[in-house]
């Protein structure tokens, strides 16, 4: 019965080694795939909440056959080994989803949208001249990122290094109109 379980286990570690080594390089995740012929077929590879996947059945069958292991080496009768492995199989499987689940959630689309930035405070980075006359940059965090964006202001003279801007809208889709932030005039906050 031992040969069972370290038949199981040691297959099945190598498996969740080579999984998980792809994942921490990046290797792993959606796959897709298009197929051009008499109709289309999308098929996107598995991401989420799924128990029965196979990186959960690698996991399950890798702590069920070194627990087995370990529980008959320690005198536990066959049936017992057998009961208490599946329940810790089991439960590293509800495990490994839980963690990959949290994992995906992690995952971000690195498109920025500056839509987000509308409403926003910054700070002026590179002069901005007054009347749209040309572009400047500043610095604004959106969608928790720190960004380097042109701008253009309506304001009657040029914004400062330092200036303190609030986003009125987007421009051209690649800048940003701005106005001085009122709330503290403007002015540079240490």
């Amino acid at each position: 019965m031992e040969k069972f379980y370290l038949y199981v286990a040691v297959p099945a570690s190598l498996i969740l080694i080579v999984q998980s080594l792809m994942t921490l390089l990046g290797l792993s995740g959606e796959i897709d795939v298009d197929y051009d012929g008499d109709g289309d077929v999308d098929m996107i590879g598995e991401t989420g909440l799924t128990l029965f996947s196979i990186r959960n059945i690698v996991a399950f069958f890798t702590f069920f056959g070194w627990s087995g292991l370990w529980l008959l080496n320690r005198g536990t009768s066959y049936l017992m080994t057998a009961f208490i492995s599946f329940l810790i199989g089991f439960v590293f499987m509800l495990i490994s989803m839980g963690l990959f689940f949290l994992v995906s959630k992690m995952q971000r689309n690195g498109t920025m949208n500056l839509q987000n930035a509308v409403g926003k405070t910054g700070e002026v980075y590179i002069p901005i001249p007054s009347h749209r006359q040309s572009y400047g940059k500043v610095m604004i965090v959106i969608q928790g990122t720190l960004s380097e964006i042109e701008a253009i202001t309506d304001e009657d003279e040029s914004l400062k290094t330092g200036t303190q801007i609030v986003v009125v809208e987007v421009v051209d889709q690649s800048r940003l109109l701005v106005k001085k932030n009122l709330a503290n005039g403007g002015k540079h906050v240490t």
